[in-house]
């Protein structure tokens, strides 16, 4: 009796140990399944994830040099800015020149200023919308060997930071002047009115797109850009979008 209690008992535990290392078996499959699965997402993750543009080397930028020479730098880039807008403007010349007598003039005054004005409108909101990125850009006092020194009137009155001041004003002249540029289009106004105050406006925040290549700094939420080719092709754009302005102001 005691045998046959025995062995029953023993085939019990058996039974029930294959019992559970059957039940076992796919849950370890599922296991193994799921980390494979995982393992396999984390690597497409890594293979989509967006290459970081690499940055240059803090000590190649014009800001980590001596203060003459930051302040030649910026003397040396500024001019080369009005250099290249004076090409880009003998080039519109030459091409005002080649082309049967009013087509310029009409491709001018009838493409130009409406494109251009919503195009300025529209950075002028983004100067409120996006205020962060528009003031990471606003070079601080004493920048560039203490050659900067643009003072913000009333900025402490109106409780706002230097680089907010500077936003929020240079916003506010971009959407007047573009509106005025529309009306300009529509032949509200005479175009050359709202050009000229663009063409001064531009010039006035070139800085600021200089700022941006001498100390390589971004603005959060934009596109990063490239060094040096990204800052490169900014400056042809600012010297093209300048020489676009003097056209329509000095017609």
């Amino acid at each position: 009796m005691k045998l046959s209690s025995c062995l029953f008992l023993s085939l019990s535990f058996l039974n029930s140990n294959a019992f559970v290392m059957r039940v076992r078996k796919p849950f370890a499959s599922l296991s193994t399944d799921s980390d494979r699965l995982h393992a396999q997402i984390k690597e497409k993750e890594i293979q989509t994830e967006p290459l970081l543009t690499q940055r240059p080397d803090p000590s190649i930028l014009l800001s980590a040099k001596d203060d003459n020479t930051q302040r030649l730098g910026f003397y040396v880039i500024f001019a080369s800015v009005l250099l290249g807008t004076a090409g880009f403007v003998q080039v519109l010349n030459g091409l005002e020149c080649l082309l049967p007598t009013g087509w310029f003039a009409t491709w001018r005054d009838y493409t130009w200023p409406i494109p251009l004005g919503l195009i300025y409108s529209a950075a002028g909101v983004a100067h409120f919308t996006m205020k962060d990125s528009f003031a990471a850009i606003v070079p601080p006092l004493g920048t560039w060997g203490g050659l900067w020194i643009v003072p913000a009137p009333f900025s402490e009155k109106l409780r706002l930071s230097y680089a907010d001041y500077h936003t929020y004003w240079s916003g506010l002249a971009e959407v007047g002047c573009g509106a005025m540029l529309i009306g300009g289009g529509l032949g509200v106004l005479p175009v050359q009115i709202p050009a000229f105050l663009l063409l001064c406006l531009t010039t006035a925040v070139t800085p600021a797109n200089i700022y941006m290549a001498t100390h390589d700094v971004q603005m959060p939420g934009a596109p990063v850009v490239p060094y040096p080719s990204g800052h490169l092709i900014r400056g042809a754009a600012q010297c093209i979008l300048l020489g676009i302005l003097w056209k329509l102001a000095f017609q």
